[in-house]
């Protein structure tokens, strides 16, 4: 799945790991800065699903809301 924070950690821990074999200094950094981006990614994933989750959740109630105050419709006054 796009945009999937468990891929993302699988990524980090894979780069991770290159990151612990690498021959150079400069490969090595590069490895462990790619596993660090790969974790915030998978955080900011996570942050934006409890947002758009919170959005669907007052949505709904604001619906309700609105369901809740509307007057009934009256088949008398729309045969006006």
């Amino acid at each position: 799945m796009p945009g999937d924070p468990k891929e993302c950690r699988k990524h980090a821990v894979r780069c991770a790991e290159l990151a612990m074999t690498a021959r150079s200094n400069e490969l090595k950094g590069v490895l462990l800065e790619l596993s660090k981006n790969w974790e915030n990614l998978a955080i900011s994933l996570e942050a934006v699903r409890g947002l758009v989750d919170e959005t669907d959740i007052v949505a709904s109630d604001i619906r309700q809301t609105i369901d809740g105050i509307r007057p009934p419709s009256d088949s008398a006054d729309s045969k006006e």
